[in-house]
């Protein structure tokens, strides 16, 4: 018998502990002296969750990499035309397809795209085909025959599409087209009609997979002529998700009609099936899937409603830990309306309004990254008002002290981790203006001076404030991140008095002018909480619709808003640490049903090399 050496090149080397794991250690074996295990390094499969899509849906065309997809169309209900791109993190929005509609086959790049068929308003089997550059639609020549839930495969200009279903009653199909380009071609068909399948592979090396009963766990491969019968899978599989080539596939999820919702995941070799340990986190039909059968994600799920969800699929010797919000120490007063500054692990909360209390707070908390515990007490009280800078360096500017009408407060009081001391008056007092940057070189922006909102912004050298440029934009209840040369405001309630609305707007300032940033996913106001530079700010939840507040986040990254985990405690009106970056936020306070203490804690997605055990029988 050869030896582990004599195999791999490699000794079993002994030790008392596991050693610190990085990538070169990938298929080592080693003995554990202590455990008395052998343990090694080797690949394994696992879903995870990430940030779900920006608009609520099920069966959207999916198509691209893990890392550069795209999700288009599907029923909200209604049917959507719109359509995002994931970049490994979040969802963006680009422009929508012409033809808003649901069950639609999907494949090629994130920049060179190709849709075809589905269920539109008045047309349930639609040949409609559009192509995707990167950033919009344009209508291309439709497929021979309308249809819906079909299954695609290949690029832009060499796509598949195959199988689906049409008329009234709905009718399934075994028909097959193939796209150059400019215009479909109708090839062999299938050889059992289907519909609700999945499509893997390209046009010369395709994989048809599922459907429903009674051949909805079969599977076809394509040569670019012919359909073979192939492996079949372990169950009838409605609606699932699928990506990768001939030879290597996944499939996961879908419908069955005995148990219903399905979880499992299978992998292809292009001849047979099999079963993954690996098993969704939501289970369920329409994905958008995307990716390869090693790294693949997929966007939103009926299940049995409908929900944005994002799935990851990797198969790795790293164990990774989801992005996500988690509880922190609750604050000692539950309080809105209140102002923030500094990080993660040393945050600082000022006033604040926590009814019945008549007047406004003079409080200021200190956040270790675990709890709360008392700080200085304010020489103001401070409702709406705005902060910036560090727990042992932060401002407070503006609001109101006694929650009532103008004029407001000009006072700025500044902290130095101790005490509260008098700084310089602001020359326009506001509340909820936007504020930014640090105590001896801050910025503060909009907000509403009691009449209307206002467009004027100020900075602040640490003794004294000087007017600047106005903003390309007026409003308040916003939310500030980045430095006094690099800083940006995400709009929250805009426009003059009376005719408000909730904005999606970002102004990004040099020191010197102001320019308009990317557009935000969704409008919003009394923004929760939000902070961070100008290239990796966050924005947390606020009033969109619901007067209970929202849970919903978005980052940027200096260009586009993307989508962030949802919150675990809907709010509005709550206050973030504004030096705080979008991969390690937090946020404090708020009101939903009632004024609210608890704290949550935002830490990006984390890879780490796991070992595992071996057996030794």
């Amino acid at each position: 018998m050869a030896t582990y050496e004599e195999i791999h090149g490699k000794r079993v080397e002994t030790f008392s502990s596991d050693p610190t794991l990085d990538s070169s250690y990938e298929g080592q074996v080693w003995f554990n002296s202590t455990s008395g295990t052998l343990k090694t390094v080797v690949p394994s499969a696992a879903w995870s969750s990430s940030s779900p899509l920006s608009t609520t849906r099920a069966f959207a065309a999916g198509f691209g990499i893990q890392t550069a997809s795209v999700a288009a169309g599907g029923n909200v209900p209604p049917h959507s035309n719109a359509t995002e791109e994931y970049n490994g993190t979040g969802w963006s929005t680009e422009g929508n397809i012409n033809t808003a509609r649901a069950y639609i086959a999907g494949m090629g790049t994130q920049t060179a795209g190709l849709i075809c068929g589905g269920e539109a308003p008045g047309t349930p089997a639609s040949q409609a085909t559009e192509e995707y550059n990167g950033t919009s639609w344009t209508s291309q020549n439709n497929l021979n025959a309308g249809r819906y839930a079909l299954g695609g495969s290949g690029t832009q200009t060499a796509g598949l599409a195959f199988g689906g279903s049409s008329g009234s009653p709905p009718t399934t199909k075994a028909l097959s087209e193939e796209y150059d380009g400019t215009s479909w071609t109708e090839g062999n068909n299938l050889n059992a009609a289907n519909s609700y399948i999945v499509g893997t592979g390209i046009q010369t090396a395709a994989v048809k997979a599922g459907g429903g009963a009674p051949t909805g766990n079969q599977s076809e491969n394509y040569d670019g002529t012919s359909w073979t019968n192939s492996g079949t899978l372990s169950q009838v599989q409605q609606g699932l998700g699928g990506c990768g080539v001939q030879t290597a596939s996944i499939v996961f999820g879908g419908d069955n009609p005995t148990p219903g919702v399905l979880t499992v995941t299978e992998n292809y070799d292009g001849s047979s099936w099999t079963t993954s340990p690996a098993t969704l986190g939501t289970g369920g039909q329409g994905f958008a899937p995307a990716g390869t059968s090693t790294s693949a994600v997929a966007g939103g799920v009926y299940s049995p409603t409908i929900v944005g969800t994002t799935q990851e699929y990797n198969v790795s010797i790293n164990t990774i830990t989801a992005a996500a919000w988690a509880s922190g120490g609750n604050l000692s007063t539950a309080r809105r309306t209140l102002s923030g500054a500094g990080t993660q692990t040393a945050g600082l909360a000022m006033g604040g309004y926590a009814p019945p209390n008549p007047t406004a707070s003079n409080a200021s908390e200190e956040y270790d990254g675990s709890s709360w515990t008392a700080g200085g007490t304010m020489g103001n009280a401070s409702y709406y008002g705005s902060g910036f800078g560090s727990q042992t360096a932060a401002v407070n500017i503006d609001g109101d002290s006694t929650i009532g009408s103008a004029p407001y407060p000009a006072a700025t009081e500044e902290y130095d981790g101790s005490s509260w001391t008098a700084g310089g008056n602001v020359n326009n007092p506001a509340f909820g203006s936007a504020s930014f940057g640090t105590l001896t070189a801050g910025v503060k922006a909009t907000g509403h001076d009691g009449t209307d909102t206002t467009t004027k912004a100020e900075e602040y050298d640490g003794t004294s404030w000087t007017e600047v440029n106005v903003t390309p934009t007026q409003g308040y209840g916003m939310m500030g991140g980045g430095t006094q040369t690099a800083g940006l405001y995400r709009m929250g309630r805009q426009g003059p008095s009376p005719s408000y609305s909730n904005s999606t707007a970002t102004s990004e300032y040099d020191g010197t002018n102001w320019t308009t940033g990317g557009t935000g996913l969704v409008g919003r106001r009394n923004i929760a909480g939000g902070g961070g530079t100008q290239t990796a700010s966050w924005v947390a939840s606020g009033y969109i619709a619901s007067p209970n507040g929202e849970n919903n986040c978005e980052s940027y990254d200096g260009t586009s808003w993307a989508t962030m985990p949802t919150l675990g405690t809907a709010r509005y009106a709550a206050a973030g640490a504004t030096q705080s970056p979008s991969s390690a936020s937090l946020i404090f306070g708020g009101r939903n049903t009632a004024n609210l203490s608890a704290t949550e804690e935002f830490t990006g997605e984390t890879t780490a090399v796991t070992a595992k055990t071996l057996t030794t029988s």
